[in-house]
């Protein structure tokens, strides 16, 4: 985990790269996510789950090279409120990758969420990005509708297993304003 990323900050939230000591409020965050868990994997957040989100790479397979795991916390900074785990130069130089983006249930659909995506985007674009990727499985419509409003388009979709579900997952991407890629 790392804690010397720039902040991001918006409308209703701060993010800051995480330091080891917030590793205990990300699970708790986590655990209070169950239902994207559910969803998405077919079981709740294991016990480290916290833990696996620090170390893990963009996709099952990849080196976490260029890995950015920022806490978004109410202003003030006392209450952690979700987290966004971010790659830089994946899948390709110029791409930057969202790996996860989670906000607890009490905070979702009050605009933190695009908030949240609308720093990230000038944050990227100011350090050289020309395009954002993610993955959203299907059956997480609510997911694949908010990347949608924010002009993420349907790259390609494959079927995988991931936790204990077989899912269609699909490749979104943004491209910054007159990128031609």
């Amino acid at each position: 985990m790392t804690s010397d990323l720039p902040e991001l900050a918006g409308r209703g939230f701060l993010a800051r790269g995480f330091a080891p000591a917030d590793e205990p409020a990300l699970q708790r965050v986590l655990e209070s996510c169950a239902d994207y868990y559910e969803l998405v994997l077919g079981s709740p957040p294991r016990q480290a789950e916290a833990a696996a989100v620090s170390l893990d790479g963009p996709e099952e397979g990849a080196d976490p090279a260029g890995k950015m795991l920022y806490g978004i916390w109410k202003p003030g900074g006392e209450e952690l409120i979700g987290v966004l785990d971010m790659f830089s130069d994946y899948p390709h130089a110029g791409a930057w990758y969202i790996g996860l983006l989670l906000l607890v249930p009490e905070v979702r659909k009050s605009g933190i969420g695009r908030s949240v995506v609308e720093a990230l985007i000038g944050v990227a674009q100011r350090s050289g990005a020309r395009e954002l990727q993610l993955n959203v499985v299907e059956q997480n419509a609510v997911g694949l509708r908010f990347w949608t409003s924010l002009g993420f388009s349907e790259l390609r979709r494959w079927r995988q297993r991931y936790g204990t579900k077989e899912s269609t997952f699909i490749r979104m991407r943004r491209l910054k304003a007159g990128a031609d890629r």
